[in-house]
């Protein structure tokens, strides 16, 4: 059965998936800095929701962010994740190729090291309470989060992701350069950019420069 077209690529939502220590809000200078012109979608992930019990999962955070498109006839997108939102990502990128048709990852981990996750840790330590709070996240599930990825390995998996990829690090991230140009080899059709002075979080420290480059390789043609 040949491979259904490319529709044009405003008339696809985009998807945003907070990282961790975020919420959907997090998403808010991103937003104004990609502009009008496409429905966008910045859901709470399952595990990360303040009602959701202490825990996570990787495949049902997938499988759930594709329940909420699906209830509200989206089917099919562009995603964008960042953190943990990069690996729900790529996780419906491999489960649901009909879903996903090109994906911007910033972030992402394939197989994370001690030292990836405990640089995750301290930089979730020093965030202030209050900060959290405001943004209706805890803490816990947070750390929830990175117990779920201790033993995380995509590797395998990479080669069946069929959705072009743009792979995002920050500049001044050693660690999570390391883990982009890891995901960009393994990945069959990815392009990695780097944003200089960028943290782990682009849509935090960078979201003007990370909305430009996933507007350009997300309107470009097929």
């Amino acid at each position: 059965m040949p491979p259904s077209p490319d529709p044009p690529a405003p008339t696809r939502p985009l998807v945003l998936l907070h990282g961790i220590g975020q919420s959907p809000i997090a998403w808010q200078e991103f937003v104004s800095a990609f502009g009008a012109g496409r429905a966008m979608h910045a859901p709470w992930m399952r595990g990360l929701r303040p009602t959701d019990a202490v825990g996570f999962d990787l495949d049902a955070a997938a499988v759930d962010v594709a329940n909420q498109l699906e209830l509200q006839g989206m089917r099919q997108v562009d995603l964008l994740g960042v953190s943990v939102g990069g690996n729900v990502a790529l996780r419906l990128a491999v489960e649901r190729p009909e879903l996903a048709r090109r994906i911007v990852l910033a972030g992402a981990l394939v197989r994370p090291t001690k030292a990836q996750l405990r640089m995750q840790k301290l930089a979730l330590r020093l965030v202030p309470e209050g900060k959290l709070v405001d943004a209706g996240v805890s803490r816990p599930r947070m750390l929830a989060v990175f117990d779920a990825l201790r033993t995380l390995d995509a590797t395998s998996t990479l080669a069946r992701v069929r959705a072009p990829a743009l792979v995002l690090a920050g500049a001044g991230d050693r660690l999570g350069r390391a883990a982009a140009e890891l995901l960009a080899r393994g990945l069959p059709d990815a392009r990695l950019e780097t944003i200089p002075g960028g943290s782990s979080m682009l849509n935090d420290s960078s979201p003007r420069e990370l909305a430009a480059l996933a507007h350009a390789f997300l309107d470009a043609p097929s």
